[in-house]
């Protein structure tokens, strides 16, 4: 048996020698529920630690009964109490468990560590894992007028087989599927998914079929101030709306959780999409005192809870956590969820950098427009007066890398697009900055997303990279898919970011 010895500071002493004074004058002892917040920790083959927080009125007493276990507690106030559990390498080659006992006075609870011969990977591992992905956009997310999810009404047609295993014959290695949920969830308290589920289900076979890995999530049901059922609006204003929403979404995830419990880790899933009040990030989260930042990683925490509450396979399934609007501008103010499973969140971030080039922006007439060309060597009079070229996605890469990557907590930019030109000088540019935007980001340990928003056209909101009914390239998508290929995938020590850069167009 493993003991901790206490080193008990001469104010805690004296503080809990006055709160005994005080209680005894009473003529009582005032005694909290004993409770330990977490009653199994799942831990991969390496070394790693996890914690979780228990509530007693004395002084616990924590052992472990096996060595490689070990147990470091923390006063955190006069009743709440931090354990750090770490585990040593698993070398067995077996799965092994252990009991970590707690003791409040007289009671006494454990906590069981569970602990797999299968080696975890490392953030860099996750990336290269994850590899070039892609989103087939608004297609699963799409939604009818009457606000009906309906997975043709944009395309035209439905997901096949065929399409992705064209995906994956293309050099692609993984698909974040975005679901809108919508039109298909019945009425409280149960919330039931209708054969929506089956569907998706199906899909995620064609993923594992082609040897592809899928995200799946809940998408629009979020969408900021349209009053959706996933409504962050109406739940930052009211806390009974917020314990509604929260109920609605654990219940939701909890039956997407239970149809995929015997499913590889292949399968991802992610929690919501750009969650937001309507305003962007530019709204009551500036002025609230951090009250909407708490709300959604009080939602990621209850996506948490409830997936790895069904057991099997979704307790050490990966788990992608956004911050608020999904993208990387506020991911500051997220906090990553407590999880029984260590190592095993993964961070989605979305980058649309500079989104008046890659996508569109509004004139001063309310007509929208776009800017053709992008970097070092772009005219003038044909790129963004933003200033944001290269250096500006390297830094923004570089930190998600120093607040992530280099703590090993993976990420994925789960968007990314840049929309199809008209010229073949306007695509010699969008080629070059899908090329320089993987490339920055893998080296920056990154996995990314395409957004194909199935457009086939050109120019604005004309984003497909396939075409969705024969898996085909679209327009001149062969040679900007070998590109990003390229920039993931290339690992030549001639081949570098600088290569990349002084073979930007007009060079």
């Amino acid at each position: 048996m493993k003991q901790i010895k206490f080193f008990v500071p001469l104010f805690c002493i004296q503080f809990f020698v006055l709160v005994a004074c005080s209680e005894k004058d009473k003529g009582d002892f005032y005694e909290t529920n004993f409770v330990l917040e977490k009653e199994l920790l799942n831990f991969m083959q390496q070394a790693d630690e996890n914690s979780f927080r228990i509530k007693s009125s004395y002084y616990p007493e924590v052992s472990a009964n096996q060595t490689w276990v070990d147990v470091e507690l923390t006063a955190l106030t006069g009743t709440i109490y931090q354990l750090v559990v770490k585990v040593e390498n698993n070398g067995s080659g077996d799965n092994r468990t252990a009991t970590v006992t707690v003791k409040s006075g007289s009671e006494s609870k454990e906590c069981i560590i569970e602990q797999s011969a299968i080696k975890g990977r490392s953030a860099y591992e996750v990336a290269e894992w994850l590899g070039m992905g892609w989103n087939p956009g608004n297609q699963m997310d799409a939604y009818t007028a009457d606000f009906v999810a309906d997975e043709t009404c944009d395309s035209g047609v439905h997901l096949s087989q065929l399409l992705f295993d064209k995906i994956k014959e293309a050099g692609f290695t993984s698909i974040r599927l975005p679901i809108t949920w919508f039109g298909h969830i019945g009425e409280a308290p149960d919330y039931r998914i209708d054969n929506r589920l089956d569907r998706v289900a199906e899909i995620v076979g064609y993923a594992e079929k082609a040897g592809l890995n899928i995200i799946i999530n809940i998408h629009h049901d979020g969408s900021g101030g349209y009053g959706f059922w996933l409504d962050f609006k109406g739940a930052s204003r009211s806390a009974a709306k917020n314990a509604e929403v929260v109920d609605q979404f654990t219940k939701i995830w909890t039956q997407i959780a239970e149809r995929f419990v015997d499913t590889d880790d292949f399968l991802i899933f992610e929690s919501m999409n750009e969650i937001h009040d309507g305003d962007w990030g530019w709204g009551a989260n500036l002025t609230d005192n951090g009250h909407q930042y708490r709300l959604v990683n009080e939602w990621n925490q209850a996506f948490v809870d409830a997936v790895r509450a069904t057991g099997g396979k979704n307790v050490t399934r990966y788990l992608g956590i956004p911050g608020m609007c999904g993208g990387w501008e506020l991911i500051d103010h997220m906090e990553l969820p407590k999880d029984p499973t260590a190592g095993r969140l993964l961070v989605s971030v979305h980058c649309y950098e500079p989104g008046d080039f890659t996508s569109e922006y509004t004139n001063e007439d309310g007509s929208l427009s776009y800017y053709t060309e992008w970097g070092h060597t772009a005219a003038e009079d044909k790129k963004s007066p933003n200033g944001r070229n290269e250096e500006d996605l390297d830094a923004i890469f570089r930190g998600l890398k120093e607040k992530f990557i280099d703590k090993n907590i993976p990420v994925y930019i789960g968007e990314y697009t840049c929309t199809n030109r008209a010229t073949d000088r306007a695509e010699a540019f969008r080629r070059y900055y899908l090329e320089y935007f993987c490339k920055s980001a893998t080296d920056n340990g990154l996995a990314t997303f395409f957004w194909d928003n199935s457009g086939k056209g050109t120019g604005l909101g004309q984003g497909a990279v396939f075409d969705r009914a024969t898996g085909e390239f679209v327009r001149e998508n062969e040679s900007a898919v070998a590109a990003m290929r390229r920039a993931v995938f290339d690992k030549a020590p001639e081949y570098t970011l600088k290569s990349v850069y002084d073979r930007a167009p007009g060079n």
